[in-house]
């Protein structure tokens, strides 16, 4: 599946400035990563929406919210009917809802966490996480590490897969 995922990117990168439609190993490789199951911000089943930004995939309610956010936050393709670039989905298959999750959590931006800064604590729950975790610092360093990741895999070469990338690269 790697292979035929590098393939298509390579193909798609004779053509980098084009757009294209999410190549069809590339989104069996998506749909396999941990996670992608589920909408990253909701876990509501099958998304078929995606924020470029962050690598990870929602359902087309939360990618409504994310669209609001303005594409300087959350750059928001649906993975069947828009049209990618070669960096958008590489994004795609180097970021991963679980990845995501995970990072929220380090920073204690997820659902029941509580981040004290000074004297405010502030509860962070179902109806105002998206609000809050997507405009943080800790969100903007993700998508900003996230970004230089993908152009140094491009610099690479052809794709080898997740593993290979990791090596090298890990966002804290």
């Amino acid at each position: 599946l790697i292979d035929l995922a590098s393939s298509e990117l390579e193909t798609m990168r004779s053509h980098d400035e084009k757009f294209h439609n999410f190549p069809g190993a590339c989104l069996s490789l998506l749909k396999s990563l941990q996670g992608n199951n589920r909408c990253v911000d909701c876990g509501d089943h099958d998304p078929q929406w995606a924020t470029v930004s962050y690598g990870a995939l929602l359902c087309l309610q939360c990618s409504g919210r994310h669209r609001s956010f303005g594409v300087n936050n959350s750059c928001v393709r649906s993975i069947t009917m828009d049209n990618w670039t070669q960096s958008e989905v590489l994004s795609m298959l180097e970021g991963g809802n679980t990845q995501l999750q995970e990072f929220f959590a380090r920073h204690q931006l997820c659902e029941n966490s509580i981040d004290c800064k000074g004297q405010e604590q502030v509860i962070i729950n179902k109806d105002n996480v998206m609000q809050m975790r997507y405009k943080t610092k800790a969100a903007l360093f993700y998508r900003q590490q996230l970004s230089n990741h993908i152009s140094q895999v491009m610099k690479s070469g052809a794709y080898r897969g997740r593993e290979a990338s990791r090596r090298s690269f890990t966002i804290k």
